[in-house]
Order: C-alpha cells, then structure tokens, then sequence
C-alpha cells in the first residue's frame, strides 16, 4: 500500500501558526500601553493646603510658550499647582528633562487627592490667564499646548503639557512664563 506524501503540518499546529501570526499583527497595530507608575513621594495635603488660603497678589500670565518651532498656544484652562515636594516628584517623573509632557494618565498614577489642591483659570481670547488672591509661596502653572505649525507636521507630540514656575509675593502681581521651562 502506498503512501502519500506525509502532511506538512498537523492543523492544530496550523491553527496556531495562524494565531500567533494574528496576535503580531495586532501587536504591531496597537502596541501595549508603557507600564503605569507611581508618584516615588507621599502627597501630604498640609503641605499643599496653602492653595485654599487667601492671599494678596495676582498671578498672570499669557497661555504660550516659544520653542525653536515656533510659538504654541494653549487653549482652555491653565491650573494653579502649589510647590510641593510630591508635585515635584510628579513633575520629574513626567518631564524626565524635557520640557513638556503628553497624556500623563496614560502612565502615571496621581494620589486622588492631588486634584483638590489645584486652582484653575480660563485663558481668554488673547491667550491671557489670572489667578486672584493667591497666597504667597511657590506655585507652577500648567498649561496644555497645540502645535499647530504647519511646516512641522513631525512634532510630536501634537498635544503637550507644559508648566511655569512662579514665585508668589505677599501683595502685588507675579508673572509666569512658560518658555523658561519647569523650573524643577
């Protein structure tokens, strides 16, 4: 009795060929999300507790920030953000030396506290911010920026999160400029 050729491959082992080939191609298409870390400091909420104090001085500031690129501009709100040095270790675990930062959610976890010791402007027409009756100390401002340069479609990210670091008197006016960095 003659035999035929003997089979190349069972189907099971077909099957998972197939699989394991869909499962690249998925990879590849969606890569997985970078790991999630934590804030490597304790918030401690007296310590950012100044934010609800009031105070004398005015802080404002113009939504933009000059890069080699060109100019951003923010749209939206700014936030208020007390120095702190939890706020510090979140800051540097998102900037990690560069300027701005895109979609911090996507890879950090924030205390659920954070976000009640935080003040928030609406930036008007002009692109102009004010925060009233802060108390003194130090404080960043955040602010979420477009690139919207035409000769630049291959910045990324398209989106990025910036702050300023500001310098609150007692009384008086501060001013904060986002293009001189994160100030950490």
């Amino acid at each position: 009795m003659a035999k035929g050729p003997a089979p190349l491959a069972s189907f099971s082992a077909l099957d998972e060929d197939a699989a394991a080939r869909k499962q690249a191609q998925a990879s590849a298409e969606h890569p997985a999300a970078p790991p999630r870390v934590k804030v490597d400091v304790e918030f401690d909420g007296a310590d950012a507790s100044r934010i609800a104090m009031p105070g004398y001085t005015r802080i404002v500031g113009s939504a933009k920030m000059v890069l080699n690129i060109g100019t951003l501009h923010a749209q939206g709100e700014v936030m208020l953000v007390p120095y702190t040095e939890y706020a510090r270790a979140r800051y540097r675990t998102l900037f990690k030396g560069l300027r701005c930062f895109s979609d911090p959610d996507a890879f950090l976890v924030t205390d659920p506290r954070y976000g009640n010791y935080i003040r928030k402007a609406t930036i008007d027409q002009q692109g102009r911010f004010a925060f009233d009756r802060v108390y003194p100390g130090r404080y960043w401002v955040e602010a979420t920026f477009e690139n919207l340069n035409e000769l630049d479609r291959d910045y990324k990210p398209r989106l990025c999160t910036s702050v300023g670091h500001v310098e609150v008197p007692d009384g008086g006016e501060a001013v904060v400029d986002f293009s001189a960095g994160p100030g950490l």
